[in-house]
């Protein structure tokens, strides 16, 4: 059954097992490949960082906020959010990379190349190839209700409690 303008789809988004990343950058890879067709890690729309103090490599994309921080702080309104879909992307058109959607987003998933150009996910249209050439599953991209940790309301709480 094919989703029109009235019919909400179940809205999916990322879930991060970072606890599995050793930082490969595989993902990273991917992502610029398809995006510029090119193995650029720079321009690609996931970062990968090392947690200082735990030693882990935690992937950082964009985790479709159900009230996305960055939206309200683009004076632009170039940051926008599909209702059916409930992806965040950036127009652009609208763009003029000031920057105010990074220091807004609380997850640090806004990519800023070398240029200074804003980049942002756009989940591959809904097949992510990120998340296809993970070889240790530290990316899924599910439904909001079956996450990895519970909801989206709840994973990126729950990825750094203790696992006493």
């Amino acid at each position: 059954m094919k989703a029109n303008e009235n019919t909400l789809m179940e809205q999916k988004t990322f879930f991060i097992r970072a606890e599995f990343c050793t930082g490969c950058g595989l993902c990273q890879l991917a992502c610029s490949m398809v995006k510029e067709k090119q193995p650029n890690p720079a321009r690609a729309r996931i970062t990968v960082k090392r947690l200082v103090m735990d030693g882990l490599m935690i992937p950082y994309i964009c985790l479709n906020c159900k009230k996305p921080a960055c939206i309200e702080a683009c004076h632009r309104k170039a940051i926008s959010k599909d209702p059916r879909t409930g992806w965040v992307t950036i127009d652009k058109e609208k763009c003029n990379n000031c920057k105010l959607c990074v220091a807004a987003c609380p997850f640090s998933a806004i990519v800023v190349t070398p240029d200074d150009e804003v980049l942002l996910c756009d989940v591959c249209g809904g097949s992510p190839k990120c998340v296809e050439m993970c070889p240790t599953g530290a990316l899924r991209f599910a439904s909001r209700s079956e996450g990895i940790a519970g909801s989206t309301d709840t994973a990126a709480v729950n990825v750094f409690k203790s696992q006493d």
